[in-house]
C-alpha cells in the first residue's frame, strides 16, 4: 500500500477490498478467545451423538455421550453402550468406572503434562492451526434455537479433511461439526442436543468416594516434558520418525505405566488432526487382545482400519511401535519405515530442537473435543 500515493480514489478503492477482510480477522480473535474461554467460564449439561459414514452415506458407526461440565475444571460423562462407563474429571484426577458382566471395574489416573480427557480434546495450537488451515466465517445458523456463527477450516496439505464448526455466539461453545474428505462427501459429525446452559449441578455428581477401596491405579504418567525425561524414565532407546506428515509437529511427550512396562506416547497435531505414535519393549507375547481381528499386512507393518481410525504396528529392534490416526496409508507407512534411533546426545535438547516450536495447549474440555472432534470416543482405547 506505500505506492497507493497518487489519487484519493486508490485510497478509496483499496479500503473496499481490505476492509472486510480485516473486520473478519478481528471477529476470528473474538470467536477463538470465546472458544478458549467457555469450559472455564461456562457449565453445561447436554447429550452429544458421533456419527460416522461410508462413502454412501450410510452410517458405519453411531455413538452416545451425556455429559456434564462443571466450569472450570469438572466433568461427569455416561458413555452408552455395553460397559456403560462413567468418567468422571476432578483437575488432573480421572475416575472411571465400566460395567464387566455382573462386576463394575473402577480405574483411577493422575494426569500430567495435560489435561485433556481421554474422551475428549483440547483447544489445541492456535498458530498451527492458522498455518495448515485456511480459516473462514462463512455466515450464522440457529441450532437448538441458538443464533451460531459458522467457521470452515480448509486443509492446506492433501489427504486431510475440511471441517465445518457451529459456535454458540453468546457462549463460545462449540454446537456441531461436520467432516468432509476431498471430494466433498460426508465423513462425520458430531453435534449437541438437550443442551442446558448454567445448569443446577449438584455436588454428588461429581463425588468419588464409591471408587475408594476400589480403584485400580491405570496407566499413570510417569514423565512429561523434556525429551530426557522421558528417556530416563522408559529405560529404553527411543526412536522419532524422521518422515512426518506435512503440517504435523510433536505436541506432547511422556511415558505412561502400561501393564508394569514403561510405554512412551509422542503425540503429533497439524492444529486439527493428530497422530498417537507409542514405542515400548516388544512383549514376548500380546498381553492385551485388541485390536480384534486379523491385521492387514504391508511387508512388516500390520493394519487394522477401524470405523474412526487406523492403527498400524512395526516391530523394529525388539520395540513394538504403534501409530494411531485417522491419515491416509502411505503417509502412516512412511512415518513408521522412517524411524530412527534417538541419540542419548540429543536425548536432553527441547522439543524446539528435535520437532518444531510447542504447541500452545488450552483447555481439556468436551467443548474443545466438538471443534477438534475426530478423537472423541476413540482415545480412551489409544494405549496400546
Amino acid at each position: 500500500m506505500k505506492h497507493i500515493s497518487f489519487i484519493i480514489l486508490c485510497w478509496l478503492t483499496w479500503g473496499c477490498l481490505f476492509a472486510a477482510p480485516v473486520a473478519r480477522a478481528a471477529d476470528l480473535d473474538i470467536t477463538y478467545q470465546m472458544i478458549m474461554d467457555a469450559p472455564k467460564q461456562v457449565s453445561y449439561r447436554a447429550t452429544m451423538t458421533r456419527q460416522r459414514y461410508n462413502a454412501d452415506g450410510g452410517t458405519i458407526f453411531r455413538s452416545t455421550q451425556h455429559i456434564i461440565h462443571q466450569h472450570p475444571d469438572r466433568d461427569r460423562i455416561e458413555v452408552d453402550g455395553q460397559h456403560n462407563t462413567v468418567v468422571i474429571r476432578i483437575k488432573d484426577d480421572i475416575y472411571q468406572r465400566k460395567a464387566s458382566g455382573d462386576s463394575l471395574k473402577y480405574s483411577h489416573r493422575h494426569q500430567r503434562g495435560s489435561d485433556v480427557l481421554d474422551i475428549g480434546l483440547g483447544f489445541s495450537s492456535l498458530d498451527l492451526l492458522q498455518t495448515n488451515y485456511h480459516i473462514e466465517h462463512v455466515g450464522s445458523d440457529d441450532v437448538m434455537n441458538r443464533p451460531t456463527l459458522i467457521l470452515t477450516f480448509n486443509p492446506q496439505h492433501p489427504g486431510r479433511l475440511t471441517k465445518k464448526a457451529w459456535i454458540d455466539d453468546q457462549t463460545g461453545l462449540v454446537l456441531r461439526t461436520e467432516d468432509r474428505d476431498e471430494t466433498g462427501s460426508l465423513t462425520e459429525e458430531l453435534y449437541f442436543t438437550n443442551l442446558q446452559i448454567d445448569p443446577s449441578l449438584s455436588l454428588d455428581l461429581f463425588d468419588t468416594s464409591e471408587w475408594e477401596g476400589r480403584a485400580v491405579e491405570f496407566r499413570q504418567v510417569i514423565a512429561c516434558g523434556l525429551m530426557s525425561e522421558v528417556q530416563k524414565e522408559a529405560g529404553f532407546a527411543l526412536a522419532a520418525p524422521v518422515n512426518i506428515p506435512a503440517g504435523f509437529t510433536l505436541e506432547h511427550r511422556r511415558v505412561i505405566q502400561y501393564y508394569g512396562q514403561p510405554m512412551v506416547h509422542f503425540m503429533y497435531t497439524d492444529g486439527l488432526a493428530q497422530l498417537s505414535l507409542f514405542q515400548r519393549v516388544a512383549p514376548q507375547r500380546d498381553e492385551v487382545a485388541w485390536p480384534d481381528g486379523a491385521p492387514e499386512r504391508r511387508g512388516d507393518i500390520q493394519m487394522w482400519k477401524l470405523n474412526t481410525y487406523s492403527i498400524f504396528r512395526r516391530v523394529k529392534n525388539d520395540k513394538l511401535f504403534t501409530l494411531i490416526g485417522d491419515i491416509p496409508e502411505a503417509e502412516s507407512i512412511s512415518l513408521l519405515e522412517s524411524l530412527c534411533a534417538i541419540k542419548p546426545s540429543t536425548a536432553s535438547i527441547d522439543q524446539a530442537s528435535l520437532f518444531g516450536s510447542s504447541s500452545w495447549i488450552v483447555g481439556g474440555s468436551v467443548v474443545g473435543s466438538l471443534l477438534l472432534g475426530a478423537w472423541t470416543f476413540r482415545r480412551r482405547r489409544t494405549l496400546i
